[in-house]
């Protein structure tokens, strides 16, 4: 029990100093991003990583992607610009050392979106990633809740670790 207060704590700071950031999109998006949060620091806790902090510049490349994504109807890692995540990250002013993207689409909760990449090796390695210690956490529903178009939720998870 005395290991879940440190990550409601930095979950509850992540969302005071990043509520600029995340507020454009209302209560709901600040809620998610901030279950998210403490849902991947769990499953690190659980695997002896330490926890993730939000950072804002992650945070705006992946919630940029989320929302065009959610936008124009694709799910790829490579945005029709032909956009990658280090030109994203990079364009956010982020000084990375190493990056890496998990993206996921369709599951509503934050709960159900980890426990989805927790079960893909590819997205469990990034999100136990000793490499990180920073994430940004983006998260867009279409305004057209038309599910032949696309996804009705779209999730994308920015991992850095800061260039020395």
């Amino acid at each position: 029990m005395q290991t879940k207060l440190p990550i409601a704590a930095l979950a509850f700071l992540a969302i005071i100093l990043l509520g600029p950031v995340i507020a454009s999109g209302g209560t709901e998006r600040q809620t998610l991003i901030a279950e998210l949060l403490q849902e991947v620091n769990l499953q690190r806790e659980l695997s002896g990583k330490p926890p993730l902090r939000l950072d804002n510049r992650l945070t705006a490349a992946a919630q940029k992607h989320a929302k065009n994504m959610s936008e124009i109807f694709f799910f790829d890692h490579l945005s029709p610009d032909g956009r990658r995540v280090v030109e994203r990250v990079a364009e956010e002013g982020y000084p990375w050392r190493v990056i890496a993207e998990n993206i996921g689409a369709g599951l509503s909760s934050p709960k159900c979106m980890v426990k989805a990449w927790m079960n893909s090796q590819d997205h469990r390695d990034n999100l136990l990633s000793g490499e990180f210690n920073d994430v940004g956490i983006g998260y867009s529903k279409p305004l057209k809740n038309d599910r032949k178009l696309g996804h009705s939720h779209y999730w994308v998870l920015v991992f850095g670790a800061r260039a020395k």
